[in-house]
């Protein structure tokens, strides 16, 4: 078997993952006129991530990956066709909340397995692809899904969206690897107060691995503030592209994304030359891309002309896509017992640091101008890498290989 059909296979999922992204922020804003309506719908999906993500760690952990895998896409595929008979605003959030739901499942499981398909010693080559890969679908699901929606309508896009999570779900059923199944799947057979137990017991092993990784814990806060800062360009852009042009805001909106998805592609194809960032220097790396990033999304968000907006947009893919891969790469080089809650940990500080953003970020857009809010999120996240690189270098913590913790019973 040609194990790179997998990564594909993600691919098809993730292109479905941001067209539905860019159709249900459009219909609702297409609907209400509202920007805490467009709020609202980005912070509800971010809610299912942070309900989803306490839990889909230990379920990546315990049971069979590639069929949670299978079953999250069959079941996003069901909900986005549900919009087209019932595209009011009260459904529209229903679908964005179990669109983040169960996309946390699916991210998790699969970013824990990569390590079982690919090999540790071939992560970070492996997370490259994946990224470049899932730029590709950015920029297509972003600008097919901005273009189909401004010509043909929301409701193609739809059907398109969910055939995009039935492909997928199709050929993770034709592709099998040897999955990674706990010993432990078999707690989970017994009464709800065991299970309660032994979920207090998985969380409590992930602190104890964590914070005998100083290093570890230091990417996670960079990571939990990103997703703070990001609640103001993922709210921003949409408001951006309708300054642009109110008459093709879908349009000037998936464009944006396009080309920020182009500097991530292009991002991905860099990274595995790097030579510096093998070993310990992936932690600095993803220091630096993090504040390059927020500068990136300061500078286009700021602007109105797009000779502006579109090369600092692709720049801060590159950035972007830097950041999320390491990040990815550091999170991966846990032991393969304890990676699924790991990666759930870091999903549930992404939701969360969503979550905040999504109420600051609103708060902020009524008393100031949208720039203004973007220099406020994303400074925060400037500010906060500086301290922390500045602690990692002045205290000499040095990224050590990560702990190997006993596996509990």
């Amino acid at each position: 078997m040609n194990r790179k059909i997998i990564l594909y296979t993600k691919a098809f999922s993730d292109l479905g993952t941001f067209m539905d992204l860019i159709v249900l922020n459009v219909v609702m804003y297409a609907a209400t006129g509202s920007t805490l309506w467009l709020a609202a719908t980005m912070a509800v999906r971010t809610l299912g991530g942070v309900l989803s993500s306490l839990f889909s760690g230990v379920f990546a952990d315990r049971y069979d990956r590639r069929k949670i895998m299978i079953y999250t896409d069959i079941f996003r595929a069901i909900i986005i066709l549900l919009l087209i008979p019932f595209p009011n605003p009260t459904m529209i959030l229903l679908v964005a909340f179990f669109i983040g739901l169960s996309s946390t499942f699916f991210m998790v499981s699969f970013n824990s397995e990569v390590p079982q398909i690919f090999g540790q010693d071939k992560v970070l080559e492996t997370n490259a692809l994946i990224s470049r890969l899932t730029s590709i679908a950015l920029v297509a699901g972003f600008i097919g899904a901005g273009v189909i929606t401004d010509f043909l309508g929301y409701k193609i896009t739809l059907f398109i969206d969910a055939a995009t999570y039935v492909l997928s779900a199709a050929v993770l059923v034709k592709v099998k690897w040897n999955t990674s199944t706990s010993t432990k799947k078999a707690a989970l057979t017994s009464g709800v107060k065991e299970k309660l137990k032994s979920v207090i017991t998985d969380l409590k092993e992930v602190y104890t691995y964590i914070m005998v990784a100083p290093m570890l814990l230091m990417v996670n806060i960079v990571f939990l503030i990103g997703a703070f800062a990001g609640s103001s360009h993922n709210l921003g852009i949409p408001l951006l592209a309708e300054d642009i042009d109110a008459t093709r805001q879908g349009f000037y909106y998936g464009m944006i994304w396009g080309v920020w998805g182009i500097g991530s592609v292009t991002a991905t194809m860099i990274l595995p030359r790097i030579k510096w960032l093998r070993s310990g220097r992936l932690y600095y790396g993803c220091f630096i891309t993090a504040i390059l990033m927020s500068t990136g999304f300061i500078i286009f968000l700021s602007n109105l002309n797009p000779w502006i907006i579109f090369p600092f947009a692709f720049l801060t893919g590159v950035f972007d896509a830097g950041f999320t891969t390491l990040h990815a790469t550091i999170l991966q080089k846990t032991d393969n017992h304890i990676r699924g809650r790991i990666f759930g940990v870091g999903m549930l500080l992404k939701s969360l640091g969503f979550a905040l953003g999504f109420i600051v970020a609103p708060i902020l857009l009524e008393a100031f101008t949208l720039p203004k809010m973007v220099w406020i999120l994303h400074g925060t996240l400037i500010t906060t890498t500086i301290i922390i690189f500045y602690i990692t270098i002045s205290s000499k913590l040095k990224p050590k290989t990560m702990p190997h913790i006993k596996q509990g019973v």
